[in-house]
């Protein structure tokens, strides 16, 4: 079967037309919907309600799961993409999510019971309202204020939560409190350390119910965090499941994003690659049971990708020495953990099929791969930004330089832009955590770097030079021999 022009144009046209912001919130307008719902099998322990901390970076999808289990059409969903967890017997209710609204608990709440520098008994009854609030009856309920006041009373506490226990038991039924967004709690260190540690005492004691069960959605740093002193904690950590995309994860979104696409000529088209490979066609059942081989088997992945973009990252007999285009994009969009996210892997692509003319052979060129990295890079920069607002600052003043790097010429580049006195002061005036606390103990420019590595932008290599993934480098504009040329202007 020949592939036509008609047909490469087509699925270029549906990969254009993926939404490039794939971000999620808990609630409200941004949360996920069944149409966004894509299952890779190694986030199932992430979903199991017996797990109660989930960490991973941005992008990953800590608030899109826990949006898809805080609604119950998406959560249906969920319990069909994983039937052995029991997801149909848990009923999902939020304890905080960073945003207020219907079914959520924002930051408002928080502050209008907390200070900003509340004792560690503050900070746990605060979070122990949220789960009298989670666990209250729907028909007599109490605002969190009150509940945050009557929270030290712990025989009050344990008759409710007592109560509500037996009902559920009764009923066989679990009830799961979802809490996401937990960075947003505090903009200072020893506030955010003080809220993060009383957390993390109350899911501890939490598991003397077996009806009621606490769900964190957290980043790594915030768990990884050094300065946390709970004695339980080590156990916490080792039982902490992380949200991870393996490269089969993300072909198969990319493939279920074609497979599913309105767009009927490109369904076809794209139905046309399949059977050119022999792989079937797919439904949204056979997607989220994970049955359709596109979800998983890499050998048809790599064949289906090689008509999309060629299997080479350059023409010729040599052509493979550039490598291949199923991991290319994989290679360089990896932060310095190794680790790719379904944003940076569709903007990539989307952005390649958007990049110059049709091709007569397949649908994306090497160029606009390359092309989807700077766009791609880019985007991650500015979203890191949002999570981490002195990002930019950190890194403006790297431009130019070759890397790898010895890490005097680094520090040197920040010491001269004053970047750290820059960003302290920034920090204070619009309220936001600084990369690191002002008593860290090492030198403010070895501090600075920690920083970095902690998120996965900068690492140190076995020479003890510093380099920076191309995942960020690029939009950076920083050097590299061989490397993608960084973004322009």
């Amino acid at each position: 079967m020949k592939i036509r022009l008609p047909d490469y144009r087509a699925i270029r046209s549906a990969l254009a037309a993926i939404s490039g912001d794939v971000s999620h919130d808990a609630v409200g307008a941004n949360a996920p919907t069944l149409d966004d719902i894509y299952a890779p099998e190694t986030h199932a322990a992430a979903l199991d309600p017996r797990t109660p901390i989930v960490v991973g970076p941005r992008g990953t999808g800590k608030s899109f799961w826990a949006g898809v289990l805080g609604d119950p059409e998406t959560r249906d969903a969920a319990a069909k993409a994983y039937p052995t967890l029991g997801i149909e017997t848990v009923d999902v209710r939020f304890g905080f999510t960073g945003l207020g609204g219907p079914g959520g608990i924002g930051t408002e709440a928080l502050d209008a019971c907390l200070g900003d520098n509340p004792t560690s008994e503050d900070a746990k009854n605060f979070w122990r309202a949220t789960i009298l609030s989670a666990s209250q009856n729907p028909s007599r309920p109490s605002d969190l204020p009150t509940l945050f006041r009557g929270a030290s009373d712990w025989t009050a506490r344990e008759r409710v939560l007592v109560e509500s226990e037996k009902a559920l038991r009764a009923e066989h039924r679990t009830l799961l409190i979802v809490y996401d967004a937990l960075d947003t709690v505090a903009s200072t260190w020893p506030r955010r350390r003080r809220m993060t540690e009383a957390l993390l005492e109350v899911v501890w004691a939490m598991r003397a119910y077996r009806a009621i069960r606490l769900k964190l959605f957290l980043r790594p740093d915030q768990l990884e965090d050094d300065a946390l002193r709970f004695v339980e904690l080590p156990k916490l950590r080792a039982g902490a499941v992380k949200l991870e995309w393996w490269p089969t994860d993300l072909y198969g979104l990319l493939y279920a994003r074609l497979a599913l696409t309105p767009d009927s000529a490109a369904r076809g088209a794209f139905g046309g690659i399949l059977r050119l490979h022999g792989v079937e066609e797919a439904d949204r059942v056979t997607i989220l049971s994970r049955t359709w081989a596109l979800t998983h088997a890499e050998p048809q992945q790599r064949a289906v990708m090689g008509s999309i973009s060629g299997r080479f990252m350059a023409a010729g007999t040599f052509g493979y020495k550039k490598g291949n285009t199923y991991d290319w994009p994989l290679a360089h969009l990896a932060d310095a953990f190794n680790e790719v996210t379904p944003r940076s892997f569709l903007g990539l692509i989307i952005a390649a099929a958007k990049h110059g003319t049709q091709p007569q052979d397949k649908v994306v060129t090497p160029d606009g791969i390359r092309h989807g990295l700077r766009a791609a890079s880019k985007t991650r920069v500015d979203q890191l930004h949002q999570e981490f607002p002195w990002i930019k600052a950190v890194l403006a003043p790297l431009a130019g330089l070759l890397l790898p790097q010895d890490d005097t010429r680094v520090f040197k580049a920040w010491r001269q832009a004053k970047t750290i006195a820059l960003i302290q002061s920034d920090a204070k005036n619009n309220g936001y955590l600084p990369p690191f606390p002002p008593s860290e103990e090492s030198g403010e420019e070895e501090a600075l770097f920690h920083a970095l590595e902690r998120i996965g932008v900068m690492f140190r290599r076995r020479d003890s030079r510093l380099d920076m993934p191309d995942l960020f480098r690029v939009a950076a504009k920083l050097l590299k021999k061989g490397g993608t040329a960084p973004l322009e202007g």
